[in-house]
């Protein structure tokens, strides 16, 4: 077997980041462009806005949420099969992440509530929004059943963990236009809301299909690229990996496309080619970063921190934009307000906030973690 890495691979790092700082300009500037909804439904309409400039970002804007759900899977599991010869709940990867998972589960709820609804929480009652099953949600969870995926994998052996997340991941995208098909008809049918909004429901924002799809295929891609070690740094690798990606997309394509003509299914199973596009575009990304790493020299700097620091960023960026918990925010007075230079202008900003926190985050978070341990010590001096 090929020896595997355990060198930090900075193609990694940086897609993470890039993930970051799209999401960060993308949710900026459709919150507070003034032309923005406007703009969004000419595309729909005439297939272009009238922008070129428009135009590409709000292709980039689509690629964002795919990217920023395939990353997360490629890290977790790339770390999650590093080398490890305990049983697998003594491995602190497992633990980690079910603890990890459940955090992420809990804030994306906490997110979900608003300050202003204050009188009406205290009355022992929650709005239907609170229910939602959105980004942390969907993220938390697929986390979980890649770890129960990797422990069906320890135990059986046998099949390569990349193949099963492959496979599970090609049938989360496929069972999507099945679910869509339901309409207002909710699934599963008598469930409580918050199970519901988890496949589809009144509140599915990121339903586990397709969403989970771009987490297990991304985890499928960190599984590959550990198992395949210091093979990753050959002279062809990257390509070699970007075509067997690209041409497993686009077979893909054929076959749902066979299918709906062939057979005129009631479900158009073809609504689920959009979601091997996005793929096959993350892995052209993936690709172009695996060559990048190689003339990269400086390491550690401010885009690399904003990756290592995604779900703090996350969670701040939905209190400070949208008044998350808090009630108010950049949404109170800039919604649907800004020109196209002072919209440009405050998303460079908004990104460079979240990049000099990055800098600084690690030593606040050591001074907070220090404050009761300086006021024991306090205590017992004064007795």
């Amino acid at each position: 077997m090929t020896q595997t890495t355990s060198k930090r691979l900075w193609f990694i790092d940086a897609a993470r980041s890039i993930a970051i700082i799209m999401m960060l300009q993308g949710h900026f500037i459709s919150l507070t462009f003034e032309d923005y909804d406007v703009m969004r439904g000419t595309i729909s309409t005439n297939g272009t806005s009238g922008s070129i400039l428009f135009d590409v970002w709000f292709q980039f804007r689509g690629f964002t949420a795919p990217l920023f759900f395939s990353i997360t899977g490629l890290i977790f599991v790339y770390l999650l099969t590093g080398p490890n010869e305990q049983p697998i709940w003594k491995q602190k990867r497992v633990r980690r992440g079910v603890k990890r998972a459940i955090t992420i589960i809990i804030w994306g709820y906490i997110l979900q509530l608003n300050y202003k609804n204050l009188s009406y929480y205290m009355a022992g009652k929650v709005t239907g929004r609170f229910y939602a099953f959105h980004v942390l949600q969907c993220i938390g969870v697929g986390i979980l059943i890649i770890i129960s995926i990797y422990i069906i994998h320890k135990i059986i052996k046998t099949i390569p963990l990349w193949l099963m997340l492959t496979i599970l991941g090609i049938a989360a995208f496929t069972l999507h236009p099945l679910l869509k098909s339901l309409g207002d008809h909710h699934f599963p049918s008598g469930a409580h809301e918050v199970i519901q909004n988890i496949f589809h429901g009144p509140h599915s924002i990121f339903p586990l299909t397709p969403w989970l799809g771009y987490v297990l295929l991304g985890g499928a891609v960190g599984a590959y690229v550990r198992s395949a070690g210091d093979k990753i740094r050959g002279k062809w690798f990257p390509i070699k990996f970007l075509l067997v990606g690209v041409i497993i997309c686009f077979a893909f394509k054929g076959v749902f496309t066979f299918i709906d003509y062939a057979l005129e299914p009631e479900v158009a199973f073809r609504r689920s080619v959009w979601f091997f596009y996005r793929f096959a575009e993350i892995l052209l990304l993936l690709t172009i970063l695996m060559y990048v790493e190689r003339i990269v020299k400086k390491r550690t700097t401010l885009f690399i921190l904003m990756g290592q620091n995604t779900l703090v960023i996350y969670i701040l960026h939905v209190i400070i934009l949208y008044g998350a918990i808090i009630g108010i925010g950049i949404k109170t007075y800039y919604e649907d307000s800004l020109s196209t230079t002072q919209t440009i202008l405050g998303a460079f900003g908004f990104i460079l906030f979240f990049a000099l926190l990055s800098k600084v985050q690690p030593g606040v978070m050591r001074v907070i973690k220090s404050i009761p341990k300086r006021l024991v010590r306090t205590k017992r001096e004064e007795r």
